[in-house]
């Protein structure tokens, strides 16, 4: 039996994990002792709301609401001789990951739950090799039906398939003690602009064209003319005869222009439309360019997605692939479907559905093109050849990054919705995602919002986000993360068989470092996993990914870490 205080921690469930650093290790599996899932690290704490779980992965990513056979235990009583027995503990929660089900053992009666049971929050929706988790302290099995505050109780985590993995190895699970004098002040993020200049943006997937309902109408009129945007983005809004009129009426004292509308996206401005385009075949895709000279002394291009849902991953893939490829030859050739300007600043806002392989996120922002025979090479999609950044909005008072969310749905709320945005042209200002459940009284008084307003106006949550532009555009912006990220040049250089690439991390993170050639091809993946802080080194030993030595000639190091992108020469010599 392994046995650990919790000292609460404040944990966002948004998938990025920098704030579990400081909270210490509960379990440190060894590697290699399981042939599926090989766990590494587990950890637990608590705010006065939730039980927060967090563990990795040495060998691989997995999806946590599907294709795994993971189970959970918590023995809520910290009695053995209760609940459902496995490896020394009894557990009340039996919770089965993958078929996003369990089961509560209380008083000797076996009962069904669900995940809105468990108020059960995961990060992140897509494929991963580190995952954190929530489960409401109030839960039914933690307070066996009410009758008990959680204090002391033991926790396995386990792969059930043949030779699975447990955590911990030992009998009897991992002790914790949940520290109830630990309070958390949730977050109070402004929902104000920082600046009045700034641009507002929202993204909004209004559920089967939820702005035309007569019950829901009211409901998305009070969040729009609260949220007071210049710019929205809708999905799920297949009518283009009403919008334009009904969020004119909605501020009558300024004009608004909408673009066409389609497949079911819609851009509605208070700048006017320069143009706009169908970006992909499958219509899943649309783009808007907006006269906002006089505002930001540019205009400024809208990416519109709503791309395919649930389990259709080789369709979703094909879309960004497809979106990848046009927007290279755009801003590379200006081959695009209406003429921009070099460095226009641009954003890209939607419903992506990305609920299942990572590296649909990696093509996106990264610009790592899967099928490159058919949509051409890799590409860098910001101006400086750089990736593009990924925005992690958070509730706007509550320590969640969801944004959609279906209490009656087998599905755990997930992150649906996503916004990307050129990090060499744009400053970001304020960005939250609104949930009025959330929002306290006063709050609601103030921006003329009733409690239930995006609860029942659409599945989906609005995102914003305000921005303002960069007045150096074209010079490179110093950044002081930045600093402490190094990738050294590679030694011997030129070299004729085999080269050292080093490189320093300035916390522990996933990392990826490739060799690519000067189209922008990649020659060979040479690391992708997580690694700690500090100093590493690997070798290049002049072949690709299928083990063929490549010729002569100038190739790049590439180092891809938390957004960031770093590159240096290399000169191989036969």
């Amino acid at each position: 039996m392994i046995s650990i205080l919790i000292c609460g921690n404040p944990i966002n469930i948004d998938g990025q994990f920098d704030d579990w650093i400081e909270v210490p290790i509960a379990y440190n599996d060894a590697e290699g002792d399981h042939i599926g899932a090989d766990y590494s690290i587990f950890k637990i704490t608590n705010d006065s709301q939730f039980l927060f779980i967090y563990f990795n992965f040495f060998n691989d990513e997995f999806l946590m609401q599907n294709w795994n056979d993971f189970h959970l235990y918590i023995d809520s009583d910290n009695n053995s001789t209760t609940g459902q027995f496995v490896n020394g503990i009894g557990a009340e929660l039996v919770w089965a990951f993958g078929d996003r089900w369990g089961y509560g053992h209380v008083d000797g009666q076996e009962y069904d739950i669900y995940q809105n049971d468990l108020t059960l929050r995961i990060a992140p929706t897509v494929t991963s090799m580190e995952f954190e988790i929530a489960i409401s302290l109030n839960s039914s099995p933690l307070t066996l039906n009410g009758s008990q505050i959680l204090s002391q109780a033991r926790l396995i985590l386990s792969e059930m398939a043949d030779d699975g993995d447990f955590v911990p190895n030992e009998s009897g699970g991992v002790t914790f003690m949940v520290d109830h004098n630990f309070v958390d002040d949730s977050p109070s993020i402004s929902l104000e602009r920082e600046s009045e200049s700034d641009i507002r943006i929202i993204s909004y997937n209004t559920w089967n064209e939820g702005i035309l309902d007569s019950e829901r109408q009211i409901r998305f009129k009070r969040i729009i003319q609260g949220l007071n945007p210049d710019v929205i983005g809708l999905q799920e809004h297949g009518e283009w005869d009403q919008i334009d009129g009904i969020i004119q009426s909605w501020f009558p004292d300024e004009e608004w222009y909408a673009s066409w509308t389609y497949n079911d996206l819609v851009i509605l401005s208070r700048f006017p439309i320069l143009n706009d385009a169908n970006i992909i075949s499958s219509g899943r895709t649309m783009a808007a360019l907006l006269n906002t000279v006089n505002e930001l002394g540019h205009n400024l291009l809208i990416f519109n997605s709503h791309l395919s849902c649930c389990d259709n991953d080789e369709s979703r893939q094909q879309q960004v692939d497809e979106f990848s490829g046009v927007w290279r030859d755009w801003m590379q050739e200006g081959s695009g479907p209406f003429e921009i300007e070099e460095q226009t600043p641009f954003i890209h806002i939607g419903d992506f559905n990305f609920v299942g392989y990572s590296q649909q996120i990696r093509t996106i922002r990264d610009g790592d093109i899967e099928d490159q025979e058919e949509f051409g090479n890799d590409y860098f999609p910001d101006w400086d050849s750089t990736p593009i950044r990924e925005l992690f909005p958070l509730h706007s008072h509550k320590r969640m990054g969801y944004t959609w969310r279906n209490d009656g749905s087998s599905f755990n709320p997930g992150k649906l919705d996503y916004v990307f945005y050129s990090n060499f042209t744009i400053n970001p200002g304020n960005y939250y995602i609104l949930n009025t459940l959330e929002l306290n009284d006063a709050t609601l008084e103030y921006f003329g919002f009733q409690r239930y307003d995006t609860h029942i106006a659409s599945d989906h949550l609005p995102i914003v986000f305000d921005i303002s532009i960069d007045d150096n555009i074209g010079v490179a912006k110093e950044n002081h993360f930045i600093k402490d990220l190094s990738l050294y040049p590679n030694y011997p250089n030129p070299f004729n068989s085999q080269s050292s690439i080093s490189f320093y991390l300035p916390f522990k993170s996933m990392v990826d470092v490739s060799i690519i050639d000067i189209s922008g091809k990649v020659i060979v993946q040479l690391i992708n996993e997580i690694r700690p802080k500090g100093n590493h080194s690997i070798k290049w030993n002049g072949k690709n990914n299928m083990g063929y030595e490549v010729t002569s000639g100038l190739y790049f190091s590439v180092l891809k870490f938390d957004g960031y992108l770093l590159k240096r020469k290399m000169i191989l010599v036969k």
